[in-house]
């Protein structure tokens, strides 16, 4: 993605805060807050994505602008509400808020992606785009819900995970998908097949995430938290014998405060990881859901040269 977009939409989101008169707090927390999260000092993912599908299906990009600053503003606070809820990711801006007014901020951030929305001069699409993203966040919050009813569940099934990160992180990629496309005047085929690709892209974003988040417990509390991550589902489903045992009782030692989760269980936690095969599976589960996004977007009927970039989101996660 070119500079001259990524100074396109850091102007749009600055004329937005700008145009509602938002206090200067909040403008200075909204900015800092955006691209905080990121590892690779890549400004704007989200609404990169949202316009690659549009390059994908359209010469004319700048179209989706309205679009792609919306998701940007939108996926935002979907992650701000996400760590409120996981208590983690301390380090970031909205972390160093009290709850209520980092939730005051997702609720801001969730209005102003409307704002952005209500820029699209095509009635029909301004429609259309409302809908794709009332219905993400629908499906979203309901998954979150889900997740925390998992968390009080001994035990959740390979099969309940995998429709959970469906609904959530593969819906969020698949909302920017469908954005992109339909701004880009995509056929409803079209949209579909990158729907899909951004489902896959989504679901195989969190399998790895949720790796690395499993044994990163300086920053992370997954485990701690009982949340079901890919590598806790796996091995509470396949460990047998005194190893499921010790297992069991790692995940109980916070909740019943028998002692602390210390660097000794750290450690034992991750030779599990390692010599049990979550990490193998992980892994392989991973490259299945990397090969799915790549053969839907090999497959979509238009010039190589506009799904080029598409294709290399998905070789750049190896």
């Amino acid at each position: 993605m070119n500079l001259q977009l990524d100074q396109d939409i850091s102007k749009g989101i600055g004329e937005i805060l700008t145009r509602i008169q938002l206090s200067s707090e909040m403008i200075s927390l909204i900015q800092s807050s955006l691209n905080a999260d990121s590892k690779t000092g890549e400004l704007y993912k989200w609404a990169h994505l949202t316009l690659l599908s549009c390059e994908c299906v359209s010469e004319v990009t700048e179209v989706a602008l309205p679009g792609a600053i919306a998701m940007e503003l939108f996926a935002l606070a979907a992650d701000i509400f996400d760590d409120i809820q996981d208590q983690d990711n301390n380090d970031l801006a909205w972390r160093k808020l009290t709850n209520a007014n980092a939730i005051n901020l997702a609720i801001c951030l969730l209005m102003l992606s409307y704002e952005a929305v209500s820029k699209i001069p095509d009635n029909r699409l301004f429609r259309e785009v409302s809908t794709i993203l009332n219905r993400t966040g629908i499906c979203a919050s309901n998954a979150q819900f889900q997740e925390f009813l998992y968390n009080s569940c001994e035990r959740v099934t390979l099969e309940q995970y995998f429709d959970l990160i469906k609904s959530k992180a593969g819906s969020l990629a698949a909302c920017a998908c469908k954005i992109g496309a339909t701004l880009g005047g995509a056929s409803e085929s079209l949209v579909s097949q990158l729907d899909q690709y951004g489902t896959n892209l989504g679901i195989m974003s969190q399998i790895r995430n949720d790796l690395n988040d499993f044994l990163d417990f300086e920053r992370k509390k997954d485990f701690e938290n009982n949340t079901k991550t890919l590598p806790y589902v796996y091995l509470s489903s396949t460990l047998q014998g005194d190893t499921a045992d010790q297992f069991k009782k790692l995940t109980q030692l916070e909740s019943k405060g028998l002692r602390r989760f210390g660097n000794e269980e750290r450690d034992y936690l991750k030779k599990i990881a390692f010599n049990e095969g979550a990490v193998h599976y992980c892994t392989v589960m991973f490259e299945i859901y990397r090969q799915k996004a790549m053969d839907i977007v090999q497959a979509i009927p238009v010039l190589e040269k506009r799904k080029e970039k598409l294709i290399k989101l998905v070789e750049e996660h190896v």
